[in-house]
């Protein structure tokens, strides 16, 4: 079972934004910035960190919750290549098609094609 994250974790994320325009220093407010970032995700600690991060980084200003909410959305949509964009092999998918010999009891051998990870994400 994944264990929830603990009220701390999200307080020194919030704390984070402090230095922010516009964050609002007063603690009830900064509940209503804990029980968004607990509907945006309650058990993904790293997801949690990089978000604040992306915000920490790239914001004038502390954004509202809700933005939070559309800003965490964004980032899940992102998708990162599975392999190297310019590998010659995969053109950045990450996999290949290869060939081989299926051999089942009964019938005549026959080769069949199969999906296998790239050499470019370490695969062989």
């Amino acid at each position: 079972m994944t264990k929830k994250l603990s009220d701390a974790i999200y307080d020194q994320e919030i704390e984070r934004m402090s230095d922010l325009p516009g964050f609002p220093h007063v603690p009830k407010a900064q509940l209503e910035y804990r029980r968004a970032l607990r509907r945006i995700t309650d058990v993904d600690a790293q997801f949690l960190h990089r978000l604040i991060s992306e915000v920490v980084d790239d914001s004038d200003a502390c954004p509202k919750p809700q933005e939070l909410a559309k800003r965490a959305e964004e980032l899940r949509r992102q998708r990162k290549p599975a392999g190297h964009a310019d590998c010659s092999q995969c053109h950045g998918s990450g996999f290949v098609t290869t060939v081989r010999q299926v051999a089942i009891a009964g019938m005549a051998p026959y080769e069949a094609e199969f999906a296998a990870v790239c050499t470019c994400r370490g695969g062989k």
